[in-house]
């Protein structure tokens, strides 16, 4: 019995293992509690770049009440040095149908990712991914967590 479990558990490691997951950057940071102020523009240091990195960046959002817009705005910057590289791009989010039903996935936490955003940084280059809300309400609440996901 020990000697299956042993058997199983190393093909469970090695199937896991080798997966060919090619997620470069995955990174979360936690929203205030009393909501998403317009001026609070949310930063994702992007490390140097070891290899060239050509893919694809989605924003994830996580809210765990309810949300008092049907959609959210966002304004995407990627600032990259070494050479200097900006780009800009305007996100929405459909969070609720017109019921006011969550359109994300999740139970106690719903989670939304957005459309893919071109990526491209070259190998020695660094920068930041910046992210603001461009809703006209001074404060978005209900949002919990906004991240980055950068995959090759």
């Amino acid at each position: 019995m020990n000697r299956v479990l042993s058997l199983f558990t190393l093909y469970l490691f090695l199937f896991t293992a080798c997966t060919g997951d090619k997620t470069w950057l995955h990174s979360y940071k936690p929203m205030s509690a009393d909501g998403w102020d317009r001026r609070d523009t949310i930063c994702f240091p992007l490390p140097q770049a070891e290899e060239n990195v050509n893919g694809i960046l989605t924003l994830g959002l996580r809210i765990t009440a309810p949300v008092s817009t049907q959609s959210i705005v966002l304004a995407v910057e990627q600032s990259l040095n070494a050479p200097a590289t900006y780009r800009c791009d305007t996100v929405c989010y459909l969070l609720t149908d017109v019921e006011g039903d969550a359109l994300g996935r999740g139970v106690n936490s719903i989670q939304y990712e957005t459309q893919h955003l071109p990526f491209c940084l070259r190998k020695g280059q660094s920068g930041v991914v910046r992210i603001r809300h461009l809703m006209t309400k001074e404060i978005v609440p209900g949002i919990t967590e906004l991240g980055i996901k950068v995959s090759r």
